[in-house]
């Protein structure tokens, strides 16, 4: 009966009109050994394949815990090419930040569900409506040199999944320990789906489920790039565009077989100060 349930609140909250595409953050490598890092950032109805350019307000935060620098963003036809700066050693976050959708009308059927009211439609006679806005947000950690936890914790949006695992040191044998929060809070007893490569975002029949601490443990069958998305349906804070939200909030991450090698990073190149040429002492008497 759990399971069931479970499958029916998955089912909830990707029938919202905009679940036909689900984003995702793709680096080129999840270790970056020099000083920039390439993502790619995309729309997807099957990972990782490129659908739809994912644009947006890009934040990235460095291992310190401040704004890091996104040095290249190119809006192509199905993808954004990003560059990341990762000058410092450590592990830097990118993310969408919240993005919010257009706004849809809901109309009540006789059956009890809701189905978005088509343009120019007008509501049937007695029948409820609402409105409906979409929330996303889409997230990738990189490290460079040896990671750390600044970034890692730092939570983004109401929907947040926090890794308790190091999000780059995540081990096939061992498996990869996340939290989900909401509104800061731990969230319990709800569905995290997991996607491997070449997954339609329809694939909902492999997810693992948060206990009371709002932890899960996520296990994997091989290494690999993997998606983990969270959804869930709420009503909307004080001033929002629409009555209801519906949040979907997606980490990529890579599993290896063997932790990573750490590698050493040669702290950045500072500019060489100018100085003024020492006075020339002249022998045999002093200078005036």
């Amino acid at each position: 009966m759990k399971r069931i349930l479970i499958a029916a609140t998955l089912f909830a909250a990707a029938a919202s009109p905009a679940a036909a595409y689900t984003g995702f953050l793709l680096p080129q490598d999840f270790w970056p050994t020099g000083a920039t890092a390439s993502v790619q950032a995309s729309y997807a109805t099957q990972f990782f394949t490129p659908s739809v350019a994912l644009g947006g307000d890009f934040q990235v935060v460095d291992p310190n815990g401040q704004a890091g620098v996104l040095s290249g963003v190119e809006v192509g036809s199905n993808a954004t090419s990003l560059v990341v700066e990762t000058p410092d050693a450590g592990t830097y976050l990118l993310t969408t930040g919240e993005q919010l959708g257009r706004v849809t009308t809901l109309v009540s059927t006789p059956d009890g569900q809701w189905r978005p009211l088509g343009q120019g439609e007008t509501a049937p006679a007695g029948a409820q409506t609402n409105t409906l806005q979409t929330v996303t947000v889409s997230s990738v950690y990189l490290t460079r040199g040896a990671p750390n936890r600044t970034a890692v914790d730092h939570s983004v949006g109401r929907l947040a999944l926090h890794p308790i695992t190091d999000p780059n040191q995540i081990l096939q044998s061992s498996g990869f320990q996340v939290e989900l929060l909401f509104d800061g809070q731990a969230f319990p007893s709800m569905p995290i789906v997991v996607y491997s490569a070449n997954d339609p975002d329809t694939k909902l029949d492999r997810y693992v489920v948060t206990g009371t601490d709002g932890h899960a443990t996520v296990t994997f069958t091989q290494p690999g790039s993997y998606v983990l998305a969270a959804r869930y349906r709420a009503n909307a804070p004080a001033g929002s565009a629409a009555n209801v939200q519906s949040y979907t909030t997606t980490l990529t991450i890579d599993v290896m077989a063997a932790p990573h090698a750490l590698s050493q990073v040669e702290p950045p190149a500072r500019p060489q100060s100018h100085r003024p040429p020492p006075q020339q002492h002249r022998a045999g008497r002093p200078d005036r």
